[in-house]
């Protein structure tokens, strides 16, 4: 290639750099072979080796170190390891991994391929950093709205599957407890009084398992008038959180003439330590189903209105 030739494409690579520059909060370009390291900024090319007299691993090394909290270092330093990034490159344009910075938030490190040898390995790259924090909040926005009933801001369906999908084929912690709930009456309120006294009577309730059982567990609405718990506490506080609701319930006065009435069942691995999650869910189910034939016996309401 003639001296033209070389001139257009290191006109070209710097141009590409200077780009990359405007979208990266570090950009470094690495050359594997040598283990030299040469930091890019807007004004001109500084090489570390002269400012520090450290080569490219060392260099990542000190520099990873310095902006990644403690909890993501360990991972963060296997990531730049230099040695290990032609065989993880190799037939790769990039290789991307996502850590939380001491004082910058979430930033996501980069190499990127710049050149190879006859073997597809990567002999120069780019090492970049770029900072996600507003990304990542935008992202946990938007998987907190997907998991959260619209109506009552409980936990939904989605949330619950997702849940326990996390305890299948593990072994249960011993102070689980499954709750199953159904509100008493919602029909009745909905065809006599309204849907909007249906809904203050969902929200309401919802309000009132959430202080029951969410200061110990997690509070899933899973249909129309059905609510879930899943909690960790040990017999003496569900007890107390148990109470902590009826004593809700018994106070509870709406804008609308009904009654606010939540039939329960539980489950807890205690009671049944060989037991599935889903095997505790159809325990808590029966006996809630128990729960609130007895409720309407007693009350001698009509449940099918």
């Amino acid at each position: 290639m003639g001296d033209l030739g070389k001139m257009n494409r290191a006109m070209s690579q710097f141009m590409l750099i200077d780009a990359l520059s405007g979208i990266y909060y570090s950009l470094h370009i690495i050359d594997l072979t040598k283990n030299t390291v040469v930091e890019y900024n807007a004004d001109e090319f500084v090489s570390s080796i002269e400012l520090d007299n450290r080569d490219a691993s060392g260099y990542l090394v000190n520099l990873i170190s310095a902006i990644t909290v403690s909890e993501h270092k360990d991972a963060a330093l296997d990531f730049v390891r230099l040695d290990l990034i032609p065989k993880r490159l190799k037939g790769k344009k990039s290789l991307a991994a996502e850590f939380i910075g001491a004082n910058i938030g979430w930033f996501r490190a980069r190499f990127i391929t710049v050149e190879t040898d006859d073997n597809d390995l990567p002999i120069r790259v780019i090492f970049a950093t770029e900072i996600i924090d507003e990304e990542k909040r935008r992202i946990e926005k938007l998987i907190k709205i997907s998991l959260t009933d619209e109506l009552t801001t409980l936990l939904n369906r989605r949330a619950y599957e997702e849940e326990i999908a996390e305890y299948r084929g593990k072994e249960l912690p011993e102070d689980l407890v499954y709750v199953s709930m159904d509100l008493n009456g919602l029909k009745f309120v909905n065809d006599n009084l309204g849907h909007a006294a249906g809904d203050e009577l969902i929200i309401n309730s919802a309000k009132i398992i959430r202080a029951g059982f969410g200061v110990v567990g997690k509070v899933f609405r899973t249909g129309g008038d059905e609510f879930m718990a899943i909690l960790r506490a040990d017999e003496k506080t569900v007890d107390e959180c148990i109470k902590n609701m009826d004593e809700l319930i018994g106070n509870y006065k709406g804008s609308y003439d009904y009654e606010l009435s939540i039939s329960k069942g539980l489950a807890s691995v205690k009671e049944f330590p060989d037991a599935t999650l889903e095997e505790l869910s159809h325990i808590a189910d029966k006996l809630m189903y128990a729960d609130k034939d007895r409720y309407y016996r007693e009350t001698g309401k009509d449940r099918r209105k």
